[in-house]
């Protein structure tokens, strides 16, 4: 049996040219007998990966990565020698099933089988169902194509709480692979599951190989759960998506790329669809997310240059200073396109074709140039005044990014100082004292509020939620009515778990602030994707309780509660280190009176109950 072992695995091995699985996921350019790129497993700036078709082997000459394609798919993949033996043979159309044995928990092949079936029962609910006629009308409103449709695999998924989960069943697909990939969750107390995405028009979200890893779905406009949730959901974190990783239409908008010599990164999904129905297929998405550096690793091994598209009034406010940075500590040429005041791309070419988004491409400039003539026609006007805002707004920018003098920041400091008739050595000084305002300071005390607590970035592992707190938050979200209550009875401060007290905060200077608690406004304040994709999930168990008011009644109670025994606890210690009688006798009153107000309390609770 071993030889058959050894036997299957050379045949997987032959079947799989490692220079056509390697360039799937990265650009490579014959150089003699081998190809080179830029090395997936580090910061490369140079290409400085060799792969060698005659050895089928290769090796990054920078760090020392090397091997077969094996290593090669288990390295960039994170799976075992077992999932990228599956993951290679699926690639060739080789069978294991004989050989196949079954690991513990699902496996890579067995959660991207599930996404593919999911795509294609949510596309053929939109294509043939009658209970898609309004998705169908909504993406005939866009001006999509069925041809679009079809080659993006868009689809449907009705409003029912229980239609994929019962079709997963007919289909003899297990209940916890599904809830694995983020499709389905569990209800409270386990009473079944549910379907996560529900009257919503379906993107398969594919990686660079065509492989459905998640999907993002828009709630139609006229659907009666449209203000329980947020307009665009996308699949939550799973062991095959991550949503600070992946692009909407890498796949499609690779080879374009090439042609092009760039990609350029939109910020919806339909914009990418109607880019490539009018030929202009270089065009990607971002899940909702800043340009960040995973996805520039990702960019650079197959472009060189990235074309980001904001519209004239979404341009100045905040998304080129972050693209400002990334280009900063990044080896890649980023540039700004511009589309007229209030049109997305998706309406611009819907409403004048393809030329002035693409000539919008074309006349792109580099991030920094447009972020310094930005700054310089906001304070011109100021004189010598404007000439020092100007270059305080754009080395504001420049001071977040690493302490090193590298070869781009000189050039760029050049250009302020040149532009803004300053001289260089006042502007590097400038950017070295805001560079040392930047560094981190003394922890603040966390039981005092203020900007820095919610900014504090949250630990990655935590402790369970105490269940009163986890139900607290599921019941803000879900009626958004119970914050003015919440705020006068529950301080954020008593909240133990820092994922769920940081939603709380956010959620009460919402409130404080006048402003609207639903889970879109959310996103920003809280600047953290992991939790806020849980939040949708919390936001239905809240919705699934019968009677919230009842619900928030026993959650305020349990908190008393703990409040109670925190005071008890304390007086007990302040009994023990006390020497005075009179202070003994004091104590003792006051812990009588707690005794008798917890069960005043208890009783309270057991009659509403």
């Amino acid at each position: 049996m071993n030889g058959d072992r050894d036997a299957l695995k050379q045949q997987v091995k032959e079947a799989n040219d490692i220079v056509g699985v390697v360039g799937s996921y990265i650009s490579l350019r014959p150089k003699g007998p081998t190809f080179m790129g830029l090395c997936p497993f580090h910061e490369d700036s140079r290409p400085s990966f060799d792969v060698d078709p005659r050895r089928q082997r290769y090796r990054c000459w920078a760090c020392g990565k090397h091997g077969d394609v094996f290593n090669f798919v288990q390295e960039h993949e994170k799976v075992s020698f077992p999932e990228a033996l599956e993951l290679l043979a699926r690639r060739a159309g080789i069978s294991l099933e004989n050989f196949q044995k079954n690991p513990p928990g699902p496996s890579r092949t067995g959660m991207l089988d599930v996404m593919k079936w999911a795509a294609e029962q949510f596309q053929s609910c939109l294509l043939d169902s009658p209970q898609a006629e309004v998705a169908r009308d909504y993406l005939g409103e866009r001006k999509l194509s069925l041809e679009t449709i079809r080659n993006f695999g868009l689809g449907y998924a009705p409003e029912s709480w229980e239609w994929l989960v019962a079709n997963a069943a007919n289909a003899q697909k297990p209940a916890d692979l599904l809830e694995t990939v983020g499709l389905i969750a569990k209800r409270n107390e386990g009473r079944g599951y549910y379907d996560r995405f529900r009257d919503r028009v379906m993107f398969p979200i594919r990686d660079l190989q065509g492989r459905i890893v998640g999907f993002g779905g828009r709630i139609l406009p006229s659907s009666s759960l449209s203000d329980r949730g947020p307009k665009y959901y996308n699949s939550s974190e799973t062991p095959l998506f991550s949503k600070s990783d992946q692009l909407y239409g890498i796949d499609q908008a690779r080879q374009a790329a090439s042609k092009a010599g760039y990609l350029a990164v939109v910020e919806g999904y339909t914009d990418v669809l109607m880019a490539h129905q009018h030929g202009v297929s270089q065009v990607v998405a971002t899940m909702g997310t800043a340009l960040n550096a995973r996805h520039i690793k990702k960019l650079r091994g197959i472009v060189s240059r990235v074309v980001l598209v904001f519209d004239a009034d979404a341009g100045g406010k905040g998304g080129v200073d972050r693209a400002l940075e990334v280009f900063v500590k990044s080896d890649l040429d980023l540039r700004i396109a511009t589309l007229p005041e209030g049109l997305d791309p998706c309406d611009l070419i819907a409403g004048q074709g393809p030329e002035p988004f693409r000539l919008a491409l074309e006349e792109a400039i580099d991030v920094f140039e447009y972020k310094l003539q930005a700054a310089w026609a906001k304070h011109a006007a100021g004189g010598l005044e404007g000439r020092r805002l100007a270059a305080e707004e754009m080395l504001g920018v420049l001071a977040l990014t690493p302490d090193e003098r590298s070869v781009k920041l000189e050039l760029m400091v050049n250009r302020i100082a040149q532009r803004l008739l300053i001289k260089e050595e006042t502007v590097w000084s400038r950017l070295k004292e805001l560079r040392k305002k930047n560094e981190p300071g003394p922890r603040m005390n966390a039981a005092i509020p203020g900007d820095a607590a919610l900014e504090e970035p949250l630990p990655e592992r935590s402790a369970p939620a105490a269940p009163h707190e986890r139900e607290l938050v599921e019941l803000l979200l879900a009626e958004p009515a119970l914050i003015a209550r919440s705020v006068i009875e529950i301080p954020f401060a008593e909240v133990e778990h820092p994922g769920l007290r940081h939603v709380i905060e956010t959620l009460y200077r919402l409130h404080a602030l006048g402003q609207t608690t639903d889970l879109d406004h959310l996103r920003e304040p809280l600047n953290n994707e992991r939790l806020w994709d849980r939040l949708f999930d919390f936001q239905l168990r809240g919705l699934d309780y019968p009677d919230r008011p009842d619900v928030f009644q026993k959650v305020l109670a349990r908190f008393r509660e703990r409040r109670l025994l925190r005071r008890k606890q304390a007086l007990k210690n302040q009994l023990q280190e006390a020497a005075d009688p009179e202070t003994k006798s004091q104590l003792m009153r006051q812990y009588r009176d707690l005794e008798n107000s917890e069960a005043k309390m208890r009783g309270d609770t057991d009659g509403a109950a």
